[in-house]
């Protein structure tokens, strides 16, 4: 039996929370990274803020006969950019990168948003202008950013990829929940959306961070080993110099 919106909400604020739980861990334990371990810990953090209050049912709203909740697309237009963040994090590959980026991320959740809130022919042109976003992120993420990174060493290289390949085929999925679901062709109940969203969420963040802060130890011996070293870099040299022929 599918149980309702507000028992998979509530799961979904469980595991975030016990997500946020790494990153915690980490800003008392490894201090020389705080920067890193608090952009973690505010992507499940939030996300568990917006669960919670899902759970509530605070924030929900009818949209063309149909009830969406708004702390799931403020959660996604918080917790995404803390994401790309990290991974730029990772790569070192400057403000030019990041910019990218973020704006692909910011015009894709506002085109899902139209496509929600907008009946109609606009609202499958709304979807494919998302689409057409979310292939710029792929593009950035996979050619570009690869191209500029300057990693500190290997293993801080096998994170990036690791973590981008996780965030990229679960971030593919969403679409295809959103034709499914109630936004869509209506195949999935609002209950069954939930679940599955909450399902990809708890993978797309929560995973994602415990991966990112078991991972973190690669920063802290390149810290250790980088007296007199030049930082490794992947597909195109120094990430500054590359950022400045962009």
């Amino acid at each position: 039996m599918i149980s309702s919106v507000s028992t998979w909400a509530t799961l979904g604020a469980i595991g975030m929370i016990l997500g946020t739980l790494a990153p915690l861990w980490g800003l008392t334990n490894d201090p020389e990274r705080r920067d890193h371990y608090l952009v973690l810990a505010g992507v499940t953090g939030v996300a568990a803020v917006a669960y919670t209050l899902m759970s509530l049912g605070i924030g929900d709203v009818a949209v063309s006969g149909r009830i969406v909740s708004l702390p799931r697309y403020v959660d996604w237009l918080i917790t995404t950019p803390l994401i790309l963040l990290f991974l730029a994090m990772l790569g070192n590959t400057g403000r030019g990168s990041l910019g990218r980026l973020l704006v692909a991320d910011i015009t894709l959740l506002v085109l899902g948003a139209v496509a929600v809130a907008i009946p109609g022919r606009i609202r499958w042109l709304a979807f494919a202008g998302g689409l057409a976003a979310f292939g710029v992120l792929v593009y950035e993420l996979y050619v570009r950013i690869p191209r500029l990174a300057s990693f500190t060493n290997e293993r801080a290289r096998t994170l990036f990829v690791t973590l981008r390949n996780l965030t990229i085929a679960l971030w593919t999925l969403y679409p295809l929940v959103w034709v499914l679901a109630p936004s869509g062709v209506g195949l999935l109940t609002r209950d069954m959306t939930m679940l599955v969203i909450a399902y990809l969420d708890l993978i797309s963040k929560a995973a994602f961070v415990v991966l990112a802060v078991d991972g973190m130890d690669a920063l802290a011996d390149a810290a250790r080993g980088a007296t007199g070293a030049d930082p490794v870099a992947t597909d195109g040299g120094d990430a500054s110099d590359a950022e400045t022929t962009d």
